[in-house]
């Protein structure tokens, strides 16, 4: 299994830190286990409950991840093992 980082782009952790407290939380224990459990198995089984999404379009390269009515905007860097947080929003907010 390989460990990945997880790190959080500026415009990220902004997001992060304006939500509730208890949601914030719930996100960052998810992302948690997100990146321990994270390899080729666990990501296959993710996309087929549609938990993760690969993006199109101008959004191409990059992933979505479902936590509850919340949206994670994430990429993946290759050989450093890096998923790099670059949006955690609402749904309705996440890709503006």
């Amino acid at each position: 299994m390989n460990r990945y980082n997880l790190e959080f782009d500026k415009k990220a952790s902004k997001d992060i830190l304006a939500l509730d407290k208890s949601v914030r939380n719930f996100i960052l224990d998810e992302l948690e286990t997100f990146i321990n459990n994270f390899d080729e198995d666990y990501e296959k089984e993710l996309i087929k409950l549609t938990k993760i999404k690969a993006l199109k379009g101008e959004f191409k390269g990059l992933y979505r991840l479902k936590l509850r009515t919340y949206r994670v905007i994430y990429e993946k860097q290759g050989d450093k093992l890096i998923i790099l947080v670059l949006r955690v929003s609402h749904r309705k907010d996440v890709y503006k």
